[in-house]
């Protein structure tokens, strides 16, 4: 699973960036024999542990989903609370969007953002006390009418909402207000993401094609509030998905350089010096096995466990799952993973998470097969993945949607809310989860 670290090599056939992000559907990958089969791909958009990590070599690093006594139970319909052992206190909600959003936790309501041709548009639901164990939940009624929203989502970095636009411009919005401008320029339906960054400030990363002597590659790039942009990923590598969190004073990106025969995973710190946009050295934290059509990750938070990355990924030669890769700080070459494997592949995986969530665990929000048979039903589970990168499922939350597109907040009062859907139908949930 680990290699030298790769060098860049020109794309092959570019997909539509516009589509939703395609995931690896399991079937036995054998090793790149031809050179050749380095060249890097192009990705279609979605949508530091205090303790040791496991190798992913150890069968104490590897959890098979389908062993799970939670996840072997049938599916009831969502709307009934699913098999999930978190208790159902807001939902499932439709909403009145179509498509991905942004989730905001503030102290008393979440806000919904979602990508209004480049500008913020927000809806809000208030956040109460959760109710007695014995009370039903809330279930609003559903919308009157619906509205498609753009691709892709919009990110938020504190203050700041960051949306594409038509013709790959991204904009920057204070949230809440009207301000909107120009601050950035992305691949038009390329994924973006955003972080503030010491007082005040914000940094947005996007994704751009440059012609190189290999040919039109696409790369990283990050722009500092509203000034000059600069490049992100390695003069040695490209880059096909990113995410960024703030960490300390500075930021942590994390960006893929997918290719035919694996999936280099970089990280860098970005900090202020001298109120410019510093750039810490490029690191290749995990190099995963060889993807199909494209993959995309998640990072996930909180001051108990550190920061992980999760991939949905082959693992070894025929199974398929989940690795949480530590980031350390700062970040470390060629760390290992931790695997919690699916009982299939299937394609696409989407993957959701909470970030900088307090407590001791990070909430994680994945699609997976039901069983182990060929186009066995698709579940949407929710658990938890402690300090050392483990997952311990919670249930089945949602059961029988085609589901593409997953956010996920924690709640000053600890409780999960969950929006997922695709471009048909948009749920949400709120659960509070025992322990």
């Amino acid at each position: 699973m680990f290699g030298p670290r790769p060098r860049r090599i020109a794309f092959g056939a570019l997909l539509p960036l516009g589509l939703l992000v395609v995931l690896p559907s399991c079937r036995r990958h054998e090793p790149a024999t031809d050179a050749a089969k380095d060249a890097a791909i192009p990705v279609a958009p979605a949508s530091a542990p205090s303790s040791p990590i496991a190798d992913a070599a150890s069968p104490d690093a590897v959890v098979d989903a389908s062993a799970d006594a939670e996840t072997k139970a049938a599916a009831r319909p969502a709307e009934d609370g699913g098999a999930s052992a978190c208790r159902l206190l807001y939902g499932p909600a439709e909403q009145s969007f179509r498509g991905p959003a942004a989730l905001v936790a503030a102290s008393h309501e979440l806000k919904l953002v979602t990508n209004d041709g480049g500008r913020p548009r927000i809806s809000s639901v208030p956040i109460t006390r959760p109710q007695a164990a014995n009370a039903p939940g809330v279930v609003p009624p559903k919308p009157s009418s619906f509205v498609g929203v753009r691709w892709p989502p919009c990110v938020v970095a504190d203050r700041f909402v960051y949306c594409s636009a038509p013709g790959g411009i991204v904009n920057r919005t204070t949230l809440g207000a009207t301000d909107t401008k120009p601050v950035a320029k992305a691949r038009p339906g390329a994924r973006i993401a955003a972080a503030s960054l010491g007082d005040g400030h914000a940094v947005v990363a996007t994704l751009d094609t440059r012609q190189t002597s290999e040919g039109q590659m696409l790369h990283a790039f990050v722009t500092l509030d509203d000034g000059e942009t600069q490049r992100l990923s390695d003069e040695g590598a490209g880059a096909t998905t990113l995410q960024l969190v703030p960490r300390g004073d500075g930021v942590v990106a994390v960006y893929l350089d997918t290719r035919t025969a694996m999936v280099p995973v970089h990280a860098r710190l970005l900090s202020m010096r001298n109120k410019e946009l510093a750039l810490g050295s490029d690191t290749v934290i995990f190099v995963g096995g060889p993807p199909e059509r494209g993959v995309d990750f998640a990072l996930g938070s909180s001051p108990g466990t550190g920061l992980f990355a999760f991939l949905p990924l082959p693992y070894e030669t025929s199974d398929f799952g989940m690795a949480a890769v530590p980031v350390q700080d700062p970040p470390k070459d060629d760390v290992p993973a931790v695997w919690s494997l699916y009982p299939n592949g299937l394609d696409p995986a989407p993957i959701g998470t909470t970030m900088r969530s307090a407590g001791d665990v990070i909430w994680v929000a994945r699609v997976r097969p039901e069983t182990r048979e060929p186009g066995s039903p698709r579940v949407l589970e929710l658990g938890r993945v402690d300090k050392r990168g483990t997952f311990s499922s919670m249930g089945v939350i949602a059961d029988g949607r085609r589901v593409t597109d997953i956010a996920m907040a924690v709640d000053s009062f600890g409780a999960v809310w969950i929006l997922y859907g695709d471009t048909t139908v948009t749920w949400l949930e709120r659960r509070l989860c025992p322990g």
